[in-house]
């Protein structure tokens, strides 16, 4: 005899694995927020206006909120990996704490220069919503993403 559940049972889990995979694909780019390497040399195309860290001797890091671009270079040939520290504030979500956050490793070494990482956030809308991006260059180990807060520029805030 025949089971007739059999073709049931897999057309349910076709459609399931369809609606799961429609959910993971449909999320925003801060799907991808947290731990991230930076491996793009080329970065955006075009007149970009870059915002750029200070105050550290081991790494520089800019962002650039036309297309959401950080970009980030080892200023040292120590060894040690260098990574952009971002925080996003956005009004909507909270007043007090940051809706998203994340790092952006660059592990090639000061000879590889700047090296790009596309994101995508929020557009700030002045006298609605407030929206900006903290963020600051450190070194630190990549492996445990461990950051040394000694080796820290001063933080820097733009606008989205």
């Amino acid at each position: 005899m025949r089971d007739r559940g059999a073709p049931h049972r897999s057309k349910v889990l076709a459609v399931a694995a369809a609606g799961l995979l429609a959910l993971m694909s449909s999320g925003t780019a801060h799907a991808a927020d947290g731990k991230q390497r930076a491996t793009d040399p080329t970065g955006p195309s075009g007149s970009v206006s870059w915002t750029c860290t200070y105050g550290s001797a081991n790494a520089q890091a800019c962002f650039a909120p036309l297309g959401e671009w950080f970009r980030i270079r080892d200023t040292w040939a120590d060894g040690l990996p260098v990574v952009v520290q971002w925080d996003f504030y956005d009004d909507a979500v909270s007043l007090a704490y940051p809706a998203r956050e994340g790092t952006i490793w660059n592990t090639s070494g000061e000879a590889a220069g700047w090296l790009h990482m596309n994101k995508s956030f929020p557009e700030d809308q002045p006298g609605v919503l407030r929206r900006t991006l903290h963020f600051r260059a450190c070194s630190g180990s990549y492996p445990s993403n461990v950051i040394s807060p000694e080796t820290c520029s001063e933080w820097t805030v733009v606008r989205t």
